[in-house]
């Protein structure tokens, strides 16, 4: 289970209780591959970063909290919307205070004005650089659904050195980061990163279908599809893993002798629509695939032409 402990951004940025954004998988026996069931916030990121950069007085802290309630209660309510416009009022008066552009920021997000979001992230990140990941991980989110890769290659590139190099305490809980959500064959899909590599096929990214949904791929075989129909589990969420196996590395270090020094590996993109069927879905034979790529051929998976 801890191989696969997921960050979880919303409760941690909005110090509230949000809907999900996210599912969590359970166990799978022909992959032994686990998530748990609930993912937990970044160790600390509950406020204690707030605390440091008020610098308010007491009456002018106690008027900002009064501003923020009712956009709170618009969050809690569901109402995206409202609570953005709530922030937004408040912000006016308080352009340059942490607490009110990260709620500000997260209203955004949450309401889908995803430029005014990143803008405002970037503008409270300004105000404490060294802020724990929830922040940073919600740039990422809003990167992948801007399209910027570049930015989202930069700034992933960052978390996996942060969580290899084991100095940022705030990435200590989690070995797994959501970086991405996104539809495709009329199907949300949650894309989370393993920045350690989890799993004893070195899983690197992982692509989850919604919980109780079965994953019929359009040019899945009439076999397979029988044989996972077969294979039930009510807590089984199928899904997709980019991942690296060990009984392709030796090929890999002939083809690629320069790169396997360096600790490069050849990956897979596999498919396990059931806890007992598994399905190759692309090789990447030359080295780590990029999110970019990955995600692109579970798009091309879910939404090629139908085998017949």
């Amino acid at each position: 289970m801890g191989e696969f402990q997921i960050g979880w951004v919303w409760a941690a940025i909005l110090l509230i209780t949000v809907a999900a954004t996210a599912g969590a998988a359970q166990s799978s026996s022909s992959s032994d591959h686990s998530l748990p069931s609930l993912p937990q916030p970044l160790a600390g990121a509950h406020g204690a970063e707030t605390e440091d950069l008020d610098h308010l007085s007491p009456q002018d802290s106690a008027k900002r909290n009064a501003l923020i309630q009712p956009g709170l209660k618009y969050l809690e309510q569901g109402d995206n919307e409202a609570a953005f416009e709530s922030f937004r009022s408040v912000l006016t008066a308080y352009p340059d205070d942490f607490s009110v552009l990260r709620f500000t920021a997260a209203a955004a997000m949450a309401a889908g004005q995803n430029e005014q979001a990143l803008v405002l992230f970037h503008r409270a990140l300004a105000q404490n650089p060294h802020n724990p990941w929830t922040m940073r991980n919600a740039v990422i989110i809003l990167e992948a659904r801007l399209n910027r890769w570049a930015d989202f290659d930069r700034d992933v590139a960052a978390l996996r050195s942060a969580k290899r190099n084991g100095m940022d305490r705030g990435l200590d809980g989690s070995t797994g980061f959501v970086i991405d959500e996104f539809y495709a064959g009329g199907e949300k899909i949650q894309g989370t990163l393993y920045p350690l590599q989890a799993g004893r096929f070195h899983t690197l990214y992982r692509f989850l279908m919604p919980p109780g949904r079965p994953l019929m791929l359009p040019d899945q075989s009439s076999a397979t599809a029988a044989a996972a129909a077969r294979c039930t589990d009510p807590d089984f969420q199928p899904h997709f893993d980019a991942e690296s196996g060990d009984v392709d590395q030796a090929e890999f270090a002939k083809a690629h002798p320069d790169k396997a020094a360096k600790g490069d590996r050849s990956y897979m993109l596999d498919a396990y629509s059931s806890p007992c069927t598994q399905g190759l879905v692309a090789f990447y034979p030359d080295g780590e695939p990029t999110y970019e790529k990955a995600r692109a051929d579970v798009i091309r998976a879910l939404t090629g032409p139908v085998r017949h």
